[in-house]
């Protein structure tokens, strides 16, 4: 059923992906999202993901298990040697994800980065809404800043994150930036949420259906995370209305062409950019959101070594 994939996703593996799914569901799976009935059954649809997996380590990472006062985190270390760690927020709308549905990304970033990578398990809506799961990020910040348990150097922090952890990875830039957090030297956004759900975005109106993530199944999402969705969006919800960027860690992000995301990814930078702060922004043309976490694709590897060189500077 390759004719139920969006047009203008036209890189050939990620459209192969999509096409496999289709035929297998009868349509492009955007999850529960973007169907009808009870919030509570949705939810337990996207968090029963079977392609979650823990990887096996291999002659490239090895993995490490670590607890900060009761929060999980798993600690990505190339095994060729590091410099800098990467304080990581998987993605899944806030409502979804673990340690396990970014691991194949986390590798990946450690791997072509040359970092480490220390992923979060934080609290997940609707049971813990805004700002826990950000909160929860800003508690792995100080571990790693505290030693993480002799494992991280505190002198060489970062945050990164993405889809929806990219948006908590923003947000606790801002934090730090402010002096609420500790001190990072960059941000990695992967096709981030940086703004409330906003119908009239060029990007938005464009991606409606036959996709990972639609406009309706972003609306969805930010329901759950933020209680009172229909009133002002908070500035640490949607970093894209903080009044002022200036000072923001130098910072890299990746937006996907054929998302509603595109666009406040675009304008985030655009804003850094404004505002003095050193910033590396890659469009990938002809994939959806989510492409980063296909099945090891050329796009996901390009763009990885595309924003590996400012992710080291970061750090030198």
């Amino acid at each position: 059923m390759t004719d139920a994939v969006h047009p203008a996703i036209t890189d050939p593996a990620a459209r192969a992906h999509l096409a496999r799914l289709a035929a297998q569901a009868g349509t492009i799976p955007s999850g529960a999202t973007d169907a009808d009935g009870d919030d509570a059954a949705r939810v337990a649809v996207l968090r029963a993901n079977p392609s979650w997996i823990r990887s096996p380590d291999d002659e490239m990472i090895e993995s490490i298990d670590l607890d900060a006062d009761g929060l999980a985190l798993r600690l990505y270390r190339p095994r060729a040697g590091h410099r800098g760690t990467l304080v990581f927020a998987h993605g899944g709308g806030w409502v979804a994800g673990d340690l396990d549905n970014n691991d194949a990304l986390c590798r990946a970033l450690a791997t072509t980065t040359g970092t480490q990578v220390l992923s979060v398990d934080y609290r997940l809506a609707p049971e813990h809404p805004f700002p826990a799961g950000l909160d929860d990020l800003e508690r792995a910040l100080r571990f790693a800043a505290d030693g993480a348990d002799g494992h991280v150097d505190p002198a060489l922090l970062g945050v990164a994150g993405h889809s929806a952890g990219g948006n908590l990875a923003a947000s606790l830039a801002l934090r730090s930036r402010d002096g609420r957090a500790p001190g990072i030297r960059c941000q990695v956004l992967l096709c981030p949420v940086l703004d409330a759900p906003d119908p009239e975005r060029p990007s938005y109106r464009a991606h409606t259906e036959n996709l990972p993530l639609t406009a309706r199944g972003m609306q969805w999402y930010w329901g759950l995370y933020v209680p009172d969705a229909a009133g002002p969006a908070p500035v640490e919800a949607a970093p894209l209305r903080a009044i002022d960027l200036a000072g923001s860690a130098p910072a890299v992000i990746v937006a996907a062409a054929v998302d509603p995301l595109s666009d406040e990814a675009e304008e985030y930078a655009g804003r850094l950019t404004a505002s003095g702060v050193p910033t590396t922004f890659v469009r990938r043309e002809g994939v959806p959101h989510l492409f980063l976490v296909f099945p090891s694709t050329p796009a996901r590897d390009e763009v990885l070594a595309a924003v590996a060189p400012a992710v080291r500077a970061a750090f030198d």
